[in-house]
């Protein structure tokens, strides 16, 4: 131990702890305060959030209690696919199912499944709803007893797998689990057959790829582009026209392509260059080639000439892809109005006034139920009034448009819609624009040769209530001389839409319902003219409407069946023809002296030939529909009237041409006894059949049976004349455009049964024929809106959904 060191006595060290201990306190404090300083300020922070929260909530209470709640959806909307469908009801994803396993089991039908058809195939180019005989359907629906017919579909079969190949219709039954099927026709020949995938993009891959080959510095000198490789200046064989038997002489199938430039819309940007291609030769052989007006028998001679500088050239420079491009639907133009307003729409303040179950709907005294065919599209069935049956089957039977031309592409340009098959051409319904926002909007499905299974298109139908602005009926009677009152009713009608988009033609279909028991059914065309490229030949044909295209003249017509049913199945038809009549002027000192006056006769139709109707301004006639048995209390047959405003003539020769396959056209109403065998009045095969038509109207009349005390079909024809002009451009727009017909009862209630709507409005004085002492109102309760109608959120869908307008 160093003797230097000194020792720290333990009382030393006793006596430094008390200071250790007092720092130690004071850093616990300062600890203890910084807390509670953290704490405080976070609770001031607390405190401020909630009265934030309490103040917000305040505020959204207030606003809450400002604005409306959103307005009733009303009445139910049940779209889902039903287990047990009804008679009427498309076929359902199970049946179809069970329809297409059943087939694949026939070996005698040797069918080839959609992934590796051929036209050497045998495989099912469709499939839908066949209805059972409407004697079971309405003696099912009528008694409400005994079974349900079964539910049968009716398959189209392309045989191309035989020695000697043909189209075969049948009948499986019964749904959803097949065991047998029927032939229903088995005799139509193979080149009847519309234009199909197989023959379509065997065609198109053939003639693009030699027309390429050999034609493609041709192509880009003469319009700007080529179709292959070409970037954003492609060329396109996009458009076909049929070159039937009846018009070509020769029993082939026989399709002109044409070349367009192919930008928006491709059809305003034809150039003047088109084959002729034989689409029985599997190597779809190029017959004709045409060029500026010039005929040529292949694509060699035609080079050839061209190279040498043997012929008359042509230059079209391919379009500016800009916005102001003619045919681009690009808002353009002087903007209006002159501020940003949005424009009126309709509502529902209490939401639908309709039901819909299915394909079924029920609205005020009307129900009925609605399908689209595959192959003819919308069609109505069961249509009834206050539980009454006015129509069994209202179905649109063709659309058919007949061109004229210079150019081998539209002088034998005469289409049936039909043969493209019509239903699948309905799809993507937009709100707002197309139907009101508020519409209730319904798909539609079909069966399609690139699909064994069900194929949906959304957006198919719409069906809503509108106010068309027009009073359904009013009256005032302001003097107390006359009675002082007045008394009105808004026109408010159920309509069923659908718009069948059919390359380049739109139409707009619709089925209108009104109050008084009166059934309205509209046919608007509006979309793209079928243009063809300039030339001042044949101008009575065609018109310039813009620097390269004329728009050529052309018939729309439409063809509808009406199976009426008034007061049951056993109906007469009956015409007031309107005539005038001189008659002795009794108060004329003249003896001789004449006074005019019109008057009507009842002309009574016994037969099917009595019934062709062509209509003559000269004789003017209502046209009736009535059971002999069923009279009103004054004895006068309780009818109804079929009026069309949509009346056209077919200016053809009977027999001429393809006009054979349309023998429809040739009336503008035919009143037929019902058949099974006569269901349909035109075919999908109607665009090259018109030699020997798989259905020819005219059959139906040639046999000329009794229409008296009969089940009866209206067959009725409409038709528009359309000579383009420039205001058809970029698209035909829809007034003028509409083509209609009505049911109208005709004694057939004891009065006006709109007399029983809420909708109506009464004004009369409180005192009878006093205005002085005021007035009391009935029917204006309704005005103010309480509820918030819902917004329209498309933009939503489309973007998060593009397959709902579009193909995938």
């Amino acid at each position: 131990m160093d003797i230097n060191q000194k020792s720290v006595p333990l009382h030393d060290t006793n006596e430094a702890k008390p200071e250790t201990n007092n720092e130690e306190k004071s850093e616990k404090y300062r600890r203890t305060i910084g807390r509670f300083r953290i704490m405080v300020l976070a609770a001031g922070i607390i405190i401020i959030f909630l009265i934030i929260i309490v103040i917000v909530v305040g505020v959204m209470k207030k606003m809450e209690q400002k604005m409306p709640p959103p307005c009733s959806s009303g009445q139910t909307v049940d779209l889902s696919e039903p287990i047990d469908p009804s008679i009427f009801h498309d076929l359902t994803s199970r049946e179809v199912e069970g329809v297409m396993e059943f087939l694949y089991e026939q070996k005698d039908l040797n069918l080839t499944r959609p992934a590796s058809i051929k036209v050497s195939s045998s495989y099912i180019f469709t499939a839908e709803l066949h209805l059972p005989d409407k004697a079971d359907v309405t003696s099912f629906l009528d008694s409400r007893s005994g079974k349900k017919p079964p539910r049968q579909a009716k398959v189209i079969i392309f045989r191309g797998d035989l020695l000697k190949p043909k189209i075969m219709e049948i009948i499986v039954t019964p749904l959803p689990y097949p065991t047998h099927y029927t032939i229903w026709k088995d005799d139509i020949p193979f080149q009847y057959r519309p234009i199909t995938g197989p023959d379509y993009g065997g065609a198109l891959m053939k003639i693009t790829q030699e027309t390429e080959l050999n034609a493609r510095k041709l192509l880009q000198e003469s319009f700007g582009g080529s179709l292959l490789f070409c970037g954003k200046k492609c060329l396109t064989y996009k458009y076909v026209t049929v070159m039937s038997s009846a018009v070509s002489g020769r029993d082939r199938r026989l399709y002109w392509f044409w070349v367009s430039q192919f930008v928006e819309f491709y059809i305003l940007h034809p150039v003047d260059f088109a084959v002729l291609v034989d689409m029985d030769d599997p190597d779809y052989s190029i017959e004709k080639v045409w060029y500026n007006e010039q005929t040529f028998v292949s694509l060699d001679s035609l080079v050839k000439e061209y190279n040498e500088g043997k012929l008359k050239k042509i230059s079209i420079p391919f379009p500016d892809l800009s916005e102001t491009l003619f045919s681009r639907l690009y808002r353009r133009g002087n903007a209006f109005p002159q501020t940003s307003q949005d424009p009126p729409i309709p509502i529902q303040p209490d939401g639908r006034r309709y039901v819909v179950k299915g394909q079924h709907v029920k609205y005020m005294n009307w129900e009925f139920d609605f399908r689209m065919s595959s192959t003819h599209g919308p069609q109505l069935y069961d249509i009834r009034y206050q539980n009454k049956r006015i129509v069994y089957e209202l179905a649109l039977q063709e659309i058919g448009v007949f061109y004229s031309g210079y150019e081998p592409t539209q002088m034998f340009a005469n289409y049936f819609d039909s043969s493209v098959l019509i239903g699948p051409q309905d799809k993507g319904l937009v709100p707002g624009v197309d139907c009101p926002s508020h519409a209730t909007f319904m798909p539609a499905s079909h069966v399609l040769e690139s699909s064994e299974k069900i194929v949906t298109f959304k957006n198919a139908f719409c069906v809503f209530e509108f106010n068309t602005g027009m009073p359904l009926r009013t009256h005032h009677s302001s003097s107390p001389f006359q009675g002082a009152f007045y008394e009105g009713l808004s026109n408010t009608v159920l309509i069923l839409r659908s718009i069948l988009s059919v390359v380049n033609y739109s139409y707009l279909l619709d089925f209108i319902f009104y109050h008084t028991g009166a059934l309205e059914v509209k046919i608007v065309s509006t979309g793209y003219i079928l243009a063809s490229p300039f030339t001042a030949n044949a101008s009575n044909i065609g018109v310039q409407v813009s620097d390269n295209i004329k728009g050529n003249i052309h018939h729309h017509m439409f063809s509808y069946k009406v199976d009426i049913d008034i007061e049951g199945l056993q109906n007469r038809y009956r015409t007031l023809d309107i005539s005038t009549k001189a008659f002795a002027n009794r108060f004329n000192p003249d003896p001789n002296a004449k006074i005019v006056q019109g008057q009507f006769v009842v002309s009574e139709k016994e037969t099917e030939s009595e019934a062709a109707y062509k209509f003559n301004f000269d004789t003017p006639k209502y046209h009736l529909f009535y059971n002999n048995l069923k009279n009103n209390k004054f004895g006068v047959p309780r009818s109804y009237r079929l009026l069309s405003r949509g009346m056209s003539k077919q200016l053809l020769p009977e027999g001429e041409g393809n006009e054979p396959a349309m023998a429809w056209m040739r009336y503008q109403m035919a009143v037929t006894k019902r058949k099974e065998n006569e269901r349909i009045c035109s075919s999908i095969y109607s665009a090259l059949d018109a030699k020997s038509p798989v259905i020819n109207f005219e059959d139906f009349l040639r046999d000329d049976e009794s229409i008296v005390d009969e089940d009866l079909v209206a067959w009725v024809s409409m038709g528009v004349q359309h000579i383009p002009h420039t205001e058809d451009l970029p698209v035909t727009h829809t007034p003028g455009m509409d083509l209609s017909f009505f049911l109208l009862p005709y004694n057939y209630f004891q009065e006006d049964p709109a007399m029983g709507s809420r909708d109506s409005v009464r004004i009369e004085p409180n005192i009878y024929n006093n205005p002085s002492s005021g007035v009391k109102v009935t029917g204006f309760d309704k005005e103010d809106l309480q509820c918030k109608p819902p917004v329209n959120e498309y933009q939503q869908v489309v973007e998060a959904d593009p397959g709902i307008l579009f193909e995938i």
